[in-house]
C-alpha cells in the first residue's frame, strides 16, 4: 500500500513539473515570436537562469527543425550571433559528459564553421555517447569538412556508433567527391570495409569505379554485396563486367544484389546474365534475376517466349511469378483485342505456347473476369484448341460458374461440341 501511495505522489509531482515546464516554454516562445532577431534572443538569453536556458535551447532546436530553407538561414544567423551558439561550443569543450552530448546534438542543427571544427575535435572524445552525438550532428550538417573525423571513427576497432548511423553520416558528408571514402575499402578490418562500401553505395560515381572493381573481389561477402549496390550508380560496360563476377558469387545475397544492380543499370549486355540467373538454385535470386530481365529487356511476350522455349520449367516459373506482379499475363491477354496485327499475333503465339506447356490457371480465370468480351471469347478459342483433356475439363467447369457470361458459356459449348464433347453445366473440375 505504501509503495502504491509513493508511486502516486511521484507521478503527481512529475506531472505538475511537466506542466510547469510547458508553461514556461510557452512563455519564452511568446517573448521571441514573431521576431527571432539576434538582439532579442541575446537579451532573453542573458536574462535567463539555467533552467530557462535549457528550455530556450529546446525551443530554438525545435523551431529550426520546423523552418524551410529560406527562413532557416536567417534564423540560424540569429542563433549563432546571439551568444547561445558560443555557449554550446564552450559546453562541448569543457562540460560534463551529459552537457557535451547535449551541446554536440544541438550544434548539429545550426551551420557554422566553428561548430563543424568543434565537432571534428570532439570526435576524439573518450565518451562513446559524445562520439555518437558527434557522428549524428556531422551527418545532419552534411559538411565535407566533417568527413575526416567520420572516417577516423569508422576506422576505430571498437565503436558505440551503429553501422547504419555512421554510414549515413559518411554518405551525407561525401556526396562530392565520393573518392574521399575509398580509403575505407582498403582497411584491414571487415567492419571498416563494409561501412566504406555501404557509404559508397549511396554516393558512388565514376571516380571510384577502379576501387569498386577491386573491392568486388573482397573476401567479406557484405562488402561485395554493397559494392554491387554501388556499381548500380555508375552506368557503363565496366560496371556491368564487374557485376558479371558478382552474379556468379558463391554467396546467394551477393548474387541477389548483383541482379538488382544489373536491373538498375538496364544495359542490354546484362540481359544474358539475367537470363542465366533464372536458373539460380536460390528462389529469391531467381526472382531478382527475373525482375532485372524485365528492367533490361522489357516485359515482352517475345522475351518470355524465349525463356519458355529454351529454359527449364523452373526458370520459366520464376520469370512468370515475378512478372505477374506487374500484370504480365493480363497485358498479353489484352493483346488479343489489339488493332496492331503484330501485337495480336505475338499474343496469340505466346498464349498457345503457354497453354501447350500447361500454364492455364490465370487464363481460365481471365475467361470469367477479363473486362473485354472479345478477349474472353478469343481465350476460349485458344483454350479449346488445346489437345489436353484437362484443359477441356476445366473449360466445361467454367460453364457452370455463376460468374460465367452466357455468351462465353455458349462459345465454350460450341467449341467443345465441335470437338465431339458434350457439355453440361457444372461438369468437370476447376483444377489448379
Amino acid at each position: 500500500m505504501a509503495l502504491a501511495v509513493g508511486v502516486f505522489f511521484w507521478m503527481e509531482i512529475r506531472y505538475h513539473g511537466q506542466l510547469a515546464h510547458e508553461a514556461r516554454r510557452l512563455m519564452l516562445s511568446n517573448l521571441l515570436i514573431p521576431s527571432w532577431g539576434a538582439g532579442t534572443l541575446r537579451e532573453v538569453w542573458l536574462s535567463s537562469g539555467r533552467s530557462d536556458r535549457q528550455i530556450l535551447e529546446e525551443i530554438l532546436v525545435a523551431h529550426r527543425q520546423a523552418l524551410e530553407a529560406g527562413q532557416a538561414d536567417q534564423f540560424e544567423h540569429a542563433v549563432i550571433d546571439s551568444g547561445v551558439y558560443e555557449h554550446w561550443l564552450q559546453q562541448l569543450r569543457a562540460g560534463s559528459v551529459r552537457r557535451r552530448v547535449t551541446a554536440a546534438t544541438r550544434l548539429g542543427h545550426f551551420h557554422d564553421r566553428r561548430g563543424v571544427q568543434a565537432l571534428v575535435a570532439a570526435a576524439q572524445d573518450p565518451s562513446p555517447q559524445v562520439e555518437l552525438a558527434v557522428a549524428l550532428s556531422l551527418g545532419r550538417l552534411k559538411d565535407p569538412a566533417g568527413l575526416r573525423a567520420l572516417v577516423a571513427l569508422a576506422k576505430k576497432s571498437r565503436s558505440a556508433i551503429p553501422d547504419l548511423t555512421l554510414t549515413g553520416a559518411l554518405a551525407a558528408c561525401a556526396e562530392s567527391p565520393a573518392a574521399r571514402l575509398v580509403s575505407l575499402l582498403e582497411g584491414p578490418a571487415d567492419r571498416t570495409r563494409v561501412i566504406g562500401a555501404w557509404a559508397l553505395s549511396e554516393v558512388s560515381d565514376l571516380t571510384v569505379l577502379p576501387q569498386l572493381r577491386r573491392a568486388a573481389q573482397d573476401p567479406e561477402p557484405e562488402v561485395r554485396a554493397k559494392v554491387a549496390r554501388a556499381l548500380a550508380r555508375i552506368p557503363g560496360r565496366e560496371s556491368v563486367e564487374a557485376l558479371r563476377l558478382l552474379a556468379h558469387d558463391p554467396v546467394w545475397f551477393v548474387r541477389l544484389r548483383a541482379f538488382d544492380a544489373l536491373g538498375k543499370l538496364s544495359d542490354r549486355v546484362g540481359e544474358a546474365m539475367a537470363l542465366a540467373g533464372l536458373a539460380d538454385e536460390v528462389r529469391e535470386v531467381r526472382y531478382h534475376a527475373a525482375y532485372a530481365l524485365r528492367q533490361i529487356a522489357g516485359m515482352k511476350a517475345e522475351v518470355a517466349m524465349r525463356v519458355l522455349v529454351t529454359r527449364s520449367r523452373r526458370d520459366f516459373n520464376s520469370l512468370l511469378s515475378e512478372w505477374e506482379r506487374a500484370g504480365f499475363l493480363w497485358q498479353v491477354a489484352g493483346g488479343l483485342s489489339a488493332r496492331d496485327p503484330k501485337r495480336f499475333q505475338e499474343s496469340c503465339e505466346f498464349l498457345r505456347a503457354l497453354i501447350a506447356a500447361g500454364f492455364t490457371r490465370a487464363l481460365r480465370n481471365f475467361v470469367l473476369v477479363f473486362p473485354e468480351l472479345k478477349v474472353r471469347l478469343r481465350l476460349v478459342r485458344l483454350l479449346a484448341e488445346a489437345a489436353s483433356p484437362q484443359v477441356r475439363r476445366d473449360l466445361r467447369a467454367v460453364v457452370g460458374k455463376p460468374a460465367c457470361d452466357r455468351r462465353v458459356a455458349a462459345a465454350i459449348c460450341a467449341r467443345l461440341a465441335d470437338a465431339g464433347e458434350a457439355v453440361s453445366a457444372g461438369a468437370g473440375s476447376f483444377a489448379a
